[in-house]
């Protein structure tokens, strides 16, 4: 596409020089030296302009999309994950997650790929689980150069009060990557663990 872009206003610009070039020579009657003096110094300008627009151009991906922009909406969504531990609600729950979506836990039976395999289990946490509270840490966004994906990384201090008593589970480990399809963004996998002390294989 840019390529064509360039193509026609260097077109433009040459058919411009060569009325020019015969205006010079019909109307103002200059010697040859002037001509060309005259002549570079318009393709001097009309190469400024070249320059600035392909510049331009350069500064945005293939489908115009400003990354910026996503990344910060990306970045409020993945702050959002957690919502639906904080009001209960399993409609938001569903919405966080793609029909699709793969969540691992720490636990060998979190392991969950699409909606209808996770929902049971979430709903058996929102029953047991009250007054969630996150405090996330070290976020970290990058996003696709089409701005539809999103890959992050995170810590997160969870509390919580489970059969009436207070707990805590610190420096969980939460990881995952969303996507974003007709303008709504939703979490395509997701993970948690629990940092443990050693090595599975000691090195």
């Amino acid at each position: 596409m840019y390529f064509s872009n360039f193509y026609i206003i260097e077109q433009f610009f040459h058919k411009k020089l060569l009325k020019t070039l015969i205006l010079v020579n019909l109307q103002l009657n200059l010697n040859t030296n002037n001509i060309m003096k005259y002549l570079l110094n318009k393709s001097f300008f009309y190469l400024i302009i070249l320059v600035v627009f392909t510049s331009c151009n350069s500064n945005q991906n293939s489908n115009n999309v400003d990354l910026d922009v996503v990344k910060a909406e990306a970045t409020d969504f993945i702050s959002s994950q957690f919502n639906f531990y904080i009001t209960g609600d399993m409609e938001l729950a569903k919405n966080t997650f793609d029909s699709n979506a793969v969540v691992i836990g720490t636990d060998a039976s979190e392991f969950w790929t699409g909606w209808d395999t996770m929902e049971p289990a979430i709903k058996a946490q929102l029953d047991v689980i009250k007054d969630a509270k996150f405090d996330v840490s070290n976020l970290n966004v990058v996003v696709s150069s089409h701005g539809d994906m999103a890959a992050f990384t995170s810590v997160v201090d969870f509390s919580f009060t489970a059969g009436g008593e207070q707990g805590s589970i610190n420096a969980v480990r939460n990881s995952g990557v969303a996507r974003k399809v007709d303008g709504k963004w939703s979490m395509i996998q997701l993970h948690w663990s629990i940092g443990l002390a050693g090595q599975a294989v000691e090195y």
